[in-house]
């Protein structure tokens, strides 16, 4: 099912320009959410490191396209979610980003 099926799976971000490139926004869902703008490219993760709940919006750092997280410095392919760098073993949830209008929008599952 597509967001304009179901608009109520589809979360307004922010405008583009409000999210640069190299940075991150949280999104207060649940679970929380960081979108991401990686040179101009839009992709979202879970926003809570899967080693120990620390918040990559908040804390992390972004370096080639990976999440580093600033508690235990475990790190992320923010495209795929794999881990890339320990002590973190488990992968970050995915989520699709779509932009419409100059809009950055997260889809999630019903």
């Amino acid at each position: 099912m597509t967001a304009i099926e179901n608009p109520q799976n589809r979360v307004r971000v922010c405008a583009i320009e409000e999210l640069t490139p190299g940075n991150i926004t949280r999104v207060a869902v649940q679970p929380p959410v960081a979108v991401y703008n990686i040179d101009g490219e839009f992709y979202a993760t879970a926003d809570w490191c899967s080693h120990d709940k620390s918040s990559l919006a908040d804390e992390g750092f972004i370096e080639d396209g990976q999440i580093e997280c600033g508690w235990h410095f475990a790190r992320f392919c923010i495209k795929s979610g794999r881990v890339t760098a320990p002590p973190a073993t488990e992968p970050l949830a995915t989520y699709v980003v779509e932009v419409s209008d100059g809009v950055v929008y997260l889809l999630l599952d019903n």
